[in-house]
């Protein structure tokens, strides 16, 4: 159903004070309808206004402009309007009807690629202390402090050129990393194509088009069995075994992080674990090893545990719970636990019967700079030993759901650098000419 409100505009549930030529000349000004608290530039940052609460300044707002007519008030010049700005496009590009009718995940990758166009990064030490400090100045009732944003944001996209996109990108690999800058440089250009459509925006131009940015070679990268258990060592040790469970099923199943976190525990089909792809959506079965099996049967015995300890009636379906909030985690908890992990396995911990593994942290061949090996490496990790194992291209993709093209890049970059599969295809090589009858 279509909600209808004279002078109000609907974004999606939002509503907005909205004026016409006329109106504007009177001196009336647009506004979103929200509740206090306020921005320091006057903005209120509350909650949107009910219907019944945009219905009722609907009819304050129509008296006041009928009042002002039968007053004969002469036309006021209009304020001058703040000049659209890039962080107004994306919002109203991330809005639109064609970004709302993609997946919920191409939508939160655009989203993550928005928010490092507007926003200036942050360590986790200052993103935690900016929302203490939103969290106090929504309790006072004070001003809510606004994060740092890139100064792109602020500028009017019609100033946006290619000098200015190339300029933005370089500065985003050091800040951001490679594969964000192309990311967060893919969202712009995509809202400054929807924009030159847009009746608001009228975009005249993409400065994107015809641009070239240089994409990072690829990093494949093994998680030896020895870095795998340090690994889930440091988990267990620290009380966080559901992220040694999600390590489990990276190894065993190479799906995606995401995918391992919103696994359901919904037991087997045939003998074989059923995950949904994320990306894809796409319904994969998989056969479950005895490692893994046992794994998600003591990770079964342990949510049952956490129910009864945090006094929870309802625990998620996932099989991956976090300890603390018997919920399923979120990917920002889950990636900051899992470094914290990996230093711990890095240095060890005689204490804990922890040995050190040094050698999850390397120097990266492609760009020459320390490197560590992240959770995503475990998907590249179960291809490269499906691989080893003797499976052909079309069997490791029907089990990590990867694409074929990518599956043999994985497959292809580690190939190169296998030293013991060069031996043995040497020797296959002699012992075939040797058959043949070559002999000295």
């Amino acid at each position: 159903m279509t909600v209808k409100l004279p002078w109000i505009k609907w974004r999606d549930g939002r509503p907005r004070l909205t004026n016409g030529t006329r109106e504007r000349a009177l001196g009336f000004a647009d506004a979103d309808l929200r509740h206090a608290p306020y921005d320091s530039k006057g903005r209120p940052l509350g909650a949107w206004f009910t219907y019944e609460e945009a219905r009722e300044a609907s009819e304050q707002h129509h008296q006041k402009i009928l009042a002002a007519r039968a007053e004969g008030a002469k036309p006021k010049a209009a304020k001058p309007l703040r000049p659209p700005t890039l962080e107004d496009l994306m919002d109203d590009w991330m809005n639109s009807v064609e970004v709302q009718a993609l997946s919920s995940s191409s939508i939160s990758s655009y989203r993550k690629a928005t928010r490092a166009v507007i926003y200036r990064p942050e360590s986790r030490t200052e993103a935690k202390d900016r929302r203490t400090r939103e969290r106090a100045a929504a309790v006072l009732g004070v001003a809510i402090p606004e994060r740092e944003r890139e100064p792109i944001a602020s500028a009017p996209p019609s100033s946006i050129g290619a000098p200015e996109l190339r300029d933005f990108f370089n500065y985003l690999k050091g800040a951001r990393g490679h594969h964000m800058a192309l990311a967060a440089i893919s969202a712009l250009s995509a809202a400054m194509t929807w924009g030159r459509e847009s009746t608001k925006w009228r975009l005249a131009r993409n400065p994107r088009m015809d641009m070239q940015f240089d994409r990072p070679d690829g990093r494949v990268v093994l998680i030896t069995f020895e870095e795998f258990k340090a690994l889930v060592a440091a988990a267990d040790a620290i009380g966080r075994a559901s992220i040694g469970d999600a390590i489990f099923l990276g190894l065993f199943t190479g799906q995606r992080q995401n995918d391992r976190l919103a696994l359901k525990d919904e037991g087997l089909v045939d003998g074989r674990r059923q995950l949904k792809q994320s990306k894809t959506g796409m319904i994969v079965g998989l056969k479950e090893a005895p490692h893994l099996t046992a794994r998600l049967a003591a990770a079964k015995v342990r949510v049952a545990a956490l129910k009864m300890k945090l006094g929870l009636r309802d625990m998620p379906e996932t099989i991956v719970v976090d300890e603390t909030t018997g919920r399923q985690y979120n990917e920002h908890t889950y990636r900051h636990l899992f470094a914290e992990i990996r230093t711990l396995a890095i240095k060890g911990d005689e204490a804990r019967g922890l040995q050190p593994c040094p050698s999850l942290a390397f120097i990266n061949p492609n760009s020459g700079a320390p490197d560590f090996k992240h959770d995503q490496d475990l998907r590249d990790t179960c291809v490269i030993l499906l691989d080893r194992a003797g499976n052909d291209l079309l069997s490791i993709c029907d089990v990590t759901g990867h694409s074929y093209q990518s599956a043999q890049t994985i497959m292809k970059n580690y190939r190169a650098r296998n030293a013991e599969r060069a031996d043995v295809a040497i020797d296959r090589l002699v012992a075939f000419m040797s058959k043949e009858g070559m002999t000295g």
